[in-house]
């Protein structure tokens, strides 16, 4: 019998609505998985009474709370130490994205058939809030792929990942001390040869609006970034081009919130 978690952080400023329509998604699912909850620091009280009664009657498996926000890598990190012992997939979700409703099927199913992968993912489709525009994000199929593509992007969208908990055998856990957890998370399988697959299909549908970018001019962050590339070329020979990409994404980071818009759309047809 297949054993499937799903993972989810939730914080103060998630949406309940939104949280509803991706709990929804993961309880219409295909393929069945028990999920699992923690609260990163305190949330409203119609969150907690939502999750709560969903936690009563059995929609929820765990929910783990704690007053003080730590940060998602960290709420993902506890919820591993819980689930890792007991299951064979590890499903990542967001608290505000909608999964297709064959998603978890369609991944474990292809784990079940590739006993060298450790984690799939696949594509996203983004929708905007404000103005309804769609635009579907696509990410490349094989290891050798993504390992190569990792110079120029982030190579799998985190929130689409399936884990075999094999992965963690070898990775670990979650770096805390990196604002790109799922960026450096990448970079360490490579590393280790740890074989990852990318399903040639939208699994998720990802929320996004008009703030969405001025909400990530953080320079800290990019500076973070543009140091993981730098580590990610001299590692895996990307050369000159990999720092020449390295320094355009920290200074598209800080660009004006039209410019990130336009480039961003063309860089991840």
């Amino acid at each position: 019998m297949k054993k499937i978690a799903t993972i989810m952080s939730v914080y103060k400023d998630d949406k309940l609505s939104f949280l509803k329509e991706a709990l929804s998604s993961l309880y219409n699912q295909t393929e069945k998985s028990d999920i699992y909850i923690q609260l990163d620091g305190s949330v409203s009280e119609e969150i907690e009474s939502f999750l709560n009664s969903g936690l009563a009657d059995g929609k929820i498996k765990y929910l783990g709370k704690r007053d003080k926000n730590l940060g998602l890598s960290v709420s993902l990190n506890e919820l591993l130490q819980i689930v890792l012992p007991k299951y064979t997939y590890i499903v990542r979700m967001d608290a505000d994205d909608i999964s297709e409703e064959t998603r978890i099927e369609k991944q474990v199913s292809f784990l079940e058939s590739h006993h060298d992968i450790d984690a799939v993912g696949g594509w996203i489709e983004e929708f905007n809030m404000d103005t309804d525009e769609r635009q579907v994000v696509r990410y490349g199929e094989y290891h050798d792929a993504l390992k190569q593509n990792i110079m120029k992007r982030n190579p799998l969208a985190h929130v689409t990942i399936c884990f075999r908990n094999s992965f963690f055998d070898t990775i670990s856990s979650y770096d805390t001390t990196k604002l790109n957890e799922d960026y450096d998370l990448w970079i360490r399988a490579f590393k280790d040869d740890v074989k990852l697959h990318c399903l040639q299909e939208v699994l998720v549908k990802v929320r996004t609006s008009n703030d969405f970018f001025a909400r990530r001019k953080n320079i800290k962050r990019a500076k973070e970034v543009m140091f993981l590339k730098f580590d990610a070329t001299r590692t895996f020979g990307f050369g000159i081009k990999g720092y020449l990409y390295a320094v355009a994404h920290f200074v598209l980071f800080l660009s004006p919130s039209t410019v990130k818009r336009y480039l961003y759309k063309k860089m991840r047809n």
